[in-house]
């Protein structure tokens, strides 16, 4: 089943926010954000010297997917990239977002992590949606459990290309329920 977007979110002050599919003009915006080590090194993927070329690229891939990995774009309504969000694995269902740091703050990963898990739980037969963070991370560990997400516990892991070595993880997980 097709997702349906671009999907508007419920925003006091950004009433033209949605979510929609990625454009391959996102590509710089997207590119810039996730090579920043602020936003980078809370991401598992991107190293600081990632290409464009390999934006683009990694762009075109998910520019039409529907099952996992694939991001969503965030959009103010007027076309301009404020972030991304979207499932990173489906077994089980984990997602990702971030925010480029202009965004941050507003409440807007709120409204957008509210509506995106309301329509991933519309439209997959998952009975969870689980999220890894960084310890050093808390806007998004309070994002999440504003959400409804509850933390499990903690790993140790090196999964971000932008960090030197093991750090500690906090795992959370909202069910269907």
């Amino acid at each position: 089943m097709a997702l349906p977007l671009p999907l508007a979110l419920d925003h006091p002050t950004l009433p033209g926010l949605h979510l929609r599919r990625l454009r391959p003009s996102d590509a710089a915006a997207f590119h810039a954000a996730v090579t920043t080590p602020e936003i980078g090194r809370m991401l598992f993927m991107f190293p600081v010297d990632w290409p464009l070329s390999a934006a683009e690229a990694y762009l075109r891939d998910l520019i039409s997917r529907e099952t996992a990995p694939f991001r969503l774009a965030m959009d103010a309504g007027d076309g301009a990239f404020l972030g991304s969000i979207g499932l990173v694995s489906d077994d089980p269902a984990e997602l990702a977002f971030f925010l480029v740091p202009e965004a941050q703050g507003q409440g807007i990963m709120c409204a957008a992590l509210d509506g995106f898990v309301n329509m991933v739980f519309a439209h997959r037969d998952i009975p969870a949606l689980q999220a890894r963070v960084y310890h050093d991370n808390p806007a998004s560990m309070a994002v999440l459990r504003r959400a409804g997400f509850v933390e499990t516990g903690t790993t140790i892991g090196t999964c971000s290309a932008q960090r030197a070595g093991a750090e500690t993880l906090h795992s959370f997980v909202l069910t269907r329920d």
